[in-house]
């Protein structure tokens, strides 16, 4: 961790700056103690737009040197700005449980391929269902997703280069060596599938059949059929509830 910023990239104003920023924040009205904190710059991930929303009035509210910078219910859309330097947040909050992708999986693609990004895992179900699945994935920490008071707790230690203790025995370790672990390995397989493909496997993960996924996707049977091929291939499966239960999170699939 760098001694005068964030560790994890973004701006940042600390003890010791210049006095005109400073004190344009705090004239702004941003309580005293924030303006010595680092800002945080924050990227949400959820399926639910009520979470997303709550979320974000909270950081907004309860940690005013917090902005957050976009959110979204796309794994993928928050994998690529994870990625991407000009969108690339101090901080992502990324739910467990997806519609989409798992959030282990949306983890793992971001710490396989940068240590700039701590993560902090969310969930609504008891924090011992993903803690070790998260950590594994490469997040700094799991918090419940309804209390405000131990989000806003991590989300700060996440951002200044630390772990956050949820309580549950599983040790987490910081984005740098996170990423030391996982670097060189393998993105997870759902991250090799093309958009269309993505979009076939989500329709399928939802229980639509052949002909329904033609018909959301506003192509032929025949074509749908091809990109479900495609994508049970690229996961590496052999049938279509192998391929939903890697892509929903229910397996693993390959390291």
């Amino acid at each position: 961790m760098a001694a005068d910023g964030v560790a994890c990239g973004g701006e940042a104003i600390m003890d010791g700056d210049d006095g005109d920023d400073a004190t344009g924040a705090a004239g702004a009205g941003m309580p005293e103690d924030a303006v010595r904190r680092p800002i945080a710059t924050i990227g949400l991930l959820d399926n639910d737009q009520f979470a997303l929303a709550f979320l974000e009035r909270s950081l907004s509210e309860l940690m005013p040197e917090s902005r957050v910078l976009w959110r979204t219910t796309s794994g993928r859309d928050a994998v690529a700005k994870c990625l991407d330097p000009d969108t690339a947040p101090n901080v992502l909050l990324t739910d467990m449980s997806m519609d989409e992708l798992s959030g282990p999986a949306v983890c793992r693609a971001v710490r396989v391929k940068s240590a700039r990004v701590a993560i902090l895992a969310v969930t609504s179900f008891s924090l011992a269902v993903y803690a070790s699945k998260a950590a594994e994935a490469g997040a700094q920490g799991i918090v419940p997703k309804s209390v405000e008071s131990p989000i806003i707790d991590a989300v700060r230690a996440v951002a200044a280069g630390r772990t956050w203790d949820s309580g549950t025995g599983v040790a987490f370790q910081n984005a740098a060596d996170a990423h030391a672990r996982l670097a060189g390995g393998r993105t997870p397989r759902q991250f090799l599938l093309s958009d269309r493909e993505a979009e076939a496997m989500n329709l399928c993960s939802r229980g639509l059949t052949t002909e329904q996924i033609a018909a959301d996707m506003k192509v032929g049977v025949s074509t749908a059929k091809t990109y479900l091929a495609r994508a049970i291939r690229k996961l590496g499966v052999s049938s279509r509830g192998q391929a939903v239960a890697l892509w929903t999170g229910a397996s693993e699939g390959e390291r």
